[in-house]
């Protein structure tokens, strides 16, 4: 069965970009001209179109749907006289009859005014001020004033997309809800919801988008993916994760921008990649970030070892890395949580794995050539990650211990010491993902699983020490001391 599981990845691998491109077609002619609205209306107040707007009757957002303290915050603006809508990917997640992780929201009040109205209320940014709204157990419910693009100063470059233009459009202003809209990225999520009216205000065309199923750029995708890299990610991830297409143009300028991802802050590149591996949508995201380029930018490492052939599996070293993404997903979905450094060392186990083939064809190496193939994998690409020092750590720990796991567990002590090591119970997770992903192994999970649990046991009732003590160190002996010249 897991042999079957692992066939049908790699069809799905290697067929799954021309199914992509296939269904990127042209959009209909017959589409509203507010879907197409170009940027140029913006700036241009006197002929302004109005939006449309679904009533409360013709959408299918209910208050009960909302978390109760966004509702609460929505309400008091509301009740002191200004606007105040629920907006982008809540609403987006909303109308989908999907649960939103979270509930942003936007208002024409200034951020001193939103402060004066809340005493919950913690002001953050220093270039531009959100409110944040502080409720029980550690619930933030984020507020902006609506904001948008500022206008060129004298002398900035004419050429649309200049380096000149894109800089200024890294500025913040104050705006109206219309140019808020136009300043977000996709118009899925240029949706704004009312709670004077409970409507739905849509100044972009992402309501049709969203019936029509597709991840479009408010504006020019060539400047909007140059202005912010991380947009083509985010990009591909919706369209992972919705099941959604990306427009023909939004397509061919992720591939003509893929490169300039590496210019993205690293914190947030590497946050994008456990949205996806967080999500339950990990394959596909991959797949397609593999498909335009993106994963050969961002982890070159990865995308190489990918490529290269496995002298043990006819389809190539992916098949494994694959696997264990749709293993992690279904899980995913099921609602099992697993810790960051699990889901990033997914990405680390192919280029491990391949150095270890290269090192030691036949055989397993030895711990000390082990770690120092770990060391040389997992610092320099967690360093260009900016992953935090303790999952770094943690990541290590984890991979040098799993492939001691493929041996039943017996009374040794080595065997006990492995077991009482922290990163234990993650590497033990790890071990059992590739089990599920292959269909080899199942028995030997259960096995340390009953190990384990006979440890937490006897942690629990004091009978079995919190770490076995370490064998004594032998010490060199020796020879007799020569006698000294006289």
């Amino acid at each position: 069965m897991a042999c079957d599981r692992i066939g049908l990845v790699d069809e799905l691998y290697l067929e799954r970009p021309n199914f992509i491109r296939d269904i990127r077609s042209p959009v209909s002619e017959t589409e509203t001209p507010t879907a197409r609205d170009d940027e140029s209306a913006e700036s241009d107040e006197s002929a302004e179109p109005a939006p449309r707007i679904r009533p409360r009757a013709e959408h299918p957002i209910s208050r009960s749907r909302i978390d109760p303290d966004a509702l609460k915050v929505l309400y008091r603006l509301h009740g002191a006289g200004m606007k105040a809508y629920l907006v982008g990917g809540s609403v987006r997640d909303l109308l989908l009859g999907r649960v939103p992780k979270d509930f942003d929201i936007g208002t024409d009040a200034a951020p001193q005014a939103v402060r004066r109205l809340f005493r919950n209320c913690r002001l953050i940014g220093r270039r531009f001020r959100l409110a944040h709204i502080l409720f029980a157990d550690g619930k933030v419910v984020e507020v902006a004033t609506f904001r948008r693009r500022p206008e060129p100063t004298a002398g900035a470059g004419e050429e649309a997309g200049s380096e000149a233009e894109l800089l200024q459009l890294s500025e913040n202003t104050f705006g109206t809800p219309r140019e808020d809209a136009f300043r977000r990225d996709f118009t899925i999520n240029g949706l704004f919801y009312d709670i004077s009216d409970y409507s739905v205000i849509d100044h972009v065309g992402g309501l049709e988008d969203l019936e029509a199923g597709l991840i479009r750029t408010i504006g020019d995708p060539d400047v909007r993916f140059r202005e912010d890299p991380v947009r083509m990610m985010r990009a591909v991830e919706f369209a992972s994760r919705l099941g959604f297409a990306i427009t023909p143009d939004a397509y061919e300028a992720i591939l003509r921008h893929r490169r300039e991802i590496v210019k993205s802050a690293p914190p947030r590149v590497t946050e994008e990649l456990a949205q996806a591996l967080r999500g339950g949508h990990a394959l596909p995201t991959l797949l397609l970030m593999r498909e335009v380029g993106l994963l050969d930018a961002l982890l070159p490492e990865l995308a190489s070892v990918l490529r290269q052939i496995d002298p043990d599996h006819s389809r190539g070293t992916g098949h494994l890395f694959w696997a264990l993404l749709e293993v992690l997903d279904a899980e995913r979905r099921r609602g099992r949580k697993y810790e960051d450094a699990l889901l990033f060392s997914l990405l680390f186990v192919p280029i491990v794995r391949a150095r270890v083939r290269d090192a030691v064809p036949e055989g397993e190496p030895d711990p000390g050539m082990l770690s120092v193939i770990i060391e040389d994998v997992v610092s320099p690409l967690a360093f260009r990650m900016s992953l935090p020092r303790a999952t770094t750590d943690r990541i290590k720990q984890a991979l040098s211990i799993v492939g001691k796991l493929s041996h039943r567990p017996d009374a040794r002590v080595a065997t006990r010491r492995v077991a009482f090591r922290e990163a234990f119970p993650m590497a033990l997770e790890l071990f059992e993902l590739t089990a599920m992903a292959t269909g080899i192994g199942q028995e030997l999970v259960r096995d340390w699983r009953a190990l384990q649990a006979r440890i937490e046991r006897g942690r629990a009732s004091g009978e079995i020490p919190t770490l076995p003590p370490p064998p004594p160190r032998k010490r060199r002996r020796r020879g007799p001391r020569k006698p000294r010249a006289s």
